[in-house]
């Protein structure tokens, strides 16, 4: 977790302060959902997101930034942007974790396992 906490955290403060354009509440707080979401995929079972560096720094800066959403003389949607950026890196990286698990982490195949995972049929031996 805590390299997710590291490698996230300048990117939750850049994007955080514009969250509270009020034309545009839906799909940022859709976005933050998404970033959450990511976060507690990448906990063990036992633990709980809310206890985490990463969400406890996201929801202060969140809360912090709140009020204006012109803090900073940027585009509007610029944060907006960074936030879904950020949010398919995370499940990117979940889901490239879990394929390398699923294909690498195996060792050797036979032949017939191989072609099993690409759909190939190999032709029967008689």
């Amino acid at each position: 977790m805590s390299t997710l906490f590291g490698k996230t955290q300048h990117i939750f403060s850049m994007l955080l302060h514009h969250f509270t354009d009020m034309a545009a509440v839906t799909p940022k707080i859709q976005t933050l959902r998404c970033l959450i979401r990511e976060m507690r995929r990448s906990l063990l079972p036992h633990e709980n997101v809310r206890h985490s560096p990463a969400f406890v720094y996201m929801m202060k800066e969140y809360r912090r930034n709140a009020v204006t959403d012109q803090q900073y003389c940027r585009q509007q949607e610029e944060m907006a942007y960074l936030a879904h950026t950020c949010a398919t890196y995370l499940e990117a990286s979940r889901r490239y974790q879990e394929l390398h698990q699923e294909y690498h982490c195996r060792g050797e195949r036979t032949v017939k396992e191989t072609a099993d995972i690409v759909g190939f049929k190999l032709p029967n031996e008689h």
